[in-house]
Protein backbone atom coordinates (compact mmCIF):
# COMPACT_ATOMS: atom_id res chain seq x y z
CA UNK A 1 0.00 0.00 0.00
CA UNK A 2 1.59 3.29 -1.08
CA UNK A 3 -0.06 5.61 1.41
CA UNK A 4 2.55 5.34 4.17
CA UNK A 5 5.48 6.12 1.89
CA UNK A 6 3.92 8.52 -0.65
CA UNK A 7 1.37 10.63 1.22
CA UNK A 8 3.71 12.14 3.83
CA UNK A 9 6.23 13.41 1.29
CA UNK A 10 4.52 14.08 -2.06
CA UNK A 11 3.42 17.63 -1.30
CA UNK A 12 7.05 18.61 -0.72
CA UNK A 13 7.91 17.60 -4.27
CA UNK A 14 5.15 19.85 -5.60
CA UNK A 15 6.30 22.75 -3.43
CA UNK A 16 9.90 22.37 -4.63
CA UNK A 17 8.83 21.65 -8.24
CA UNK A 18 10.92 18.45 -8.16
CA UNK A 19 10.42 15.05 -9.72
CA UNK A 20 9.94 12.42 -6.96
CA UNK A 21 12.99 10.30 -7.73
CA UNK A 22 12.90 8.71 -4.27
CA UNK A 23 9.31 7.57 -4.76
CA UNK A 24 10.11 6.20 -8.21
CA UNK A 25 13.08 4.34 -6.73
CA UNK A 26 10.79 2.83 -4.10
CA UNK A 27 8.35 1.74 -6.82
CA UNK A 28 11.30 0.15 -8.64
CA UNK A 29 12.42 -1.64 -5.47
CA UNK A 30 8.92 -3.07 -5.13
CA UNK A 31 9.04 -4.35 -8.70
CA UNK A 32 6.12 -2.25 -9.87
CA UNK A 33 7.71 -1.35 -13.22
CA UNK A 34 7.99 -5.04 -14.05
CA UNK A 35 4.53 -6.11 -12.91
CA UNK A 36 3.02 -7.19 -16.25
CA UNK A 37 6.19 -8.52 -17.87
CA UNK A 38 7.59 -12.06 -17.92
CA UNK A 39 10.28 -13.05 -15.48
CA UNK A 40 12.69 -13.73 -18.36
CA UNK A 41 12.98 -9.94 -18.78
CA UNK A 42 13.20 -9.23 -15.07
CA UNK A 43 9.47 -8.72 -14.69
CA UNK A 44 7.19 -10.12 -12.03
CA UNK A 45 5.18 -12.31 -14.38
CA UNK A 46 1.96 -10.61 -13.38
CA UNK A 47 -0.87 -9.39 -15.52
CA UNK A 48 -2.65 -6.18 -16.38
CA UNK A 49 -5.07 -6.64 -13.50
CA UNK A 50 -2.18 -6.54 -11.02
CA UNK A 51 -0.85 -3.41 -12.70
CA UNK A 52 -4.29 -1.78 -12.50
CA UNK A 53 -4.57 -2.56 -8.79
CA UNK A 54 -1.15 -0.98 -8.17
CA UNK A 55 -2.12 2.07 -10.25
CA UNK A 56 -5.41 2.47 -8.40
CA UNK A 57 -3.71 2.29 -5.02
CA UNK A 58 -1.10 4.84 -6.05
CA UNK A 59 -3.77 7.13 -7.52
CA UNK A 60 -5.64 7.10 -4.19
CA UNK A 61 -2.70 9.05 -2.81
CA UNK A 62 -1.35 10.93 -5.83
CA UNK A 63 -2.36 10.66 -9.47
CA UNK A 64 0.94 12.00 -10.80
CA UNK A 65 2.84 9.16 -9.13
CA UNK A 66 0.35 6.69 -10.61
CA UNK A 67 0.69 8.14 -14.11
CA UNK A 68 4.48 7.99 -13.84
CA UNK A 69 4.20 4.23 -13.39
CA UNK A 70 1.44 3.87 -15.99
CA UNK A 71 3.28 5.85 -18.67
CA UNK A 72 6.59 4.07 -18.08
CA UNK A 73 4.93 0.67 -18.33
CA UNK A 74 2.06 1.06 -20.81
CA UNK A 75 3.36 3.77 -23.12
CA UNK A 76 7.08 3.09 -22.84
CA UNK A 77 7.96 -0.52 -22.08
CA UNK A 78 4.85 -2.33 -23.31
CA UNK A 79 5.30 -1.36 -27.00
CA UNK A 80 8.85 -2.73 -26.82
CA UNK A 81 7.54 -5.95 -25.29
CA UNK A 82 4.67 -6.37 -27.75
CA UNK A 83 6.20 -5.05 -30.95
CA UNK A 84 9.96 -4.95 -30.48
CA UNK A 85 12.40 -7.47 -31.83
CA UNK A 86 13.91 -10.12 -29.56
CA UNK A 87 17.10 -8.06 -29.56
CA UNK A 88 15.25 -4.89 -28.48
CA UNK A 89 13.33 -6.74 -25.75
CA UNK A 90 16.54 -8.26 -24.42
CA UNK A 91 18.36 -4.94 -24.51
CA UNK A 92 15.75 -2.61 -23.00
CA UNK A 93 13.22 -4.57 -20.95
CA UNK A 94 15.48 -5.73 -18.09
CA UNK A 95 16.35 -2.13 -17.16
CA UNK A 96 12.78 -0.93 -17.71
CA UNK A 97 11.33 -3.76 -15.59
CA UNK A 98 13.86 -3.02 -12.85
CA UNK A 99 12.99 0.67 -12.91
CA UNK A 100 16.64 1.59 -13.42
CA UNK A 101 15.51 3.30 -16.63
CA UNK A 102 12.19 4.94 -17.33
CA UNK A 103 10.65 4.71 -20.76
CA UNK A 104 8.91 7.76 -22.11
CA UNK A 105 6.32 8.60 -24.72
CA UNK A 106 6.33 11.89 -26.59
CA UNK A 107 2.98 13.08 -27.90
CA UNK A 108 2.80 16.83 -28.29
CA UNK A 109 4.88 19.82 -29.23
CA UNK A 110 4.27 23.58 -29.11
CA UNK A 111 1.70 24.57 -31.69
CA UNK A 112 0.97 20.96 -32.63
CA UNK A 113 -1.12 19.78 -29.72
CA UNK A 114 -2.18 16.16 -29.96
CA UNK A 115 -2.85 16.27 -33.69
CA UNK A 116 -0.17 13.75 -34.59
CA UNK A 117 -1.05 13.25 -38.27
CA UNK A 118 -1.79 16.88 -39.06
CA UNK A 119 0.13 19.08 -36.69
CA UNK A 120 3.35 17.38 -35.62
CA UNK A 121 6.50 18.75 -37.17
CA UNK A 122 9.17 16.99 -35.11
CA UNK A 123 10.67 13.69 -36.20
CA UNK A 124 12.95 11.31 -34.38
CA UNK A 125 15.51 8.82 -35.62
CA UNK A 126 16.46 5.75 -33.66
CA UNK A 127 20.04 6.08 -32.47
CA UNK A 128 21.76 2.83 -31.62
CA UNK A 129 24.94 4.34 -30.25
CA UNK A 130 27.03 2.63 -32.94
CA UNK A 131 27.93 5.65 -34.96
Amino acid sequence: MPGPWVAPVISGYYERAEFPYDIVARMADLGLFGLPFPEEYGGMGGDHFALCVALEELARVDSSVAITLEAAVALGAMPIFRFGSAEQRGRWLPDLCAGSRLAAFGLTEPGGGSDIPGGMRTTADWWTGTG
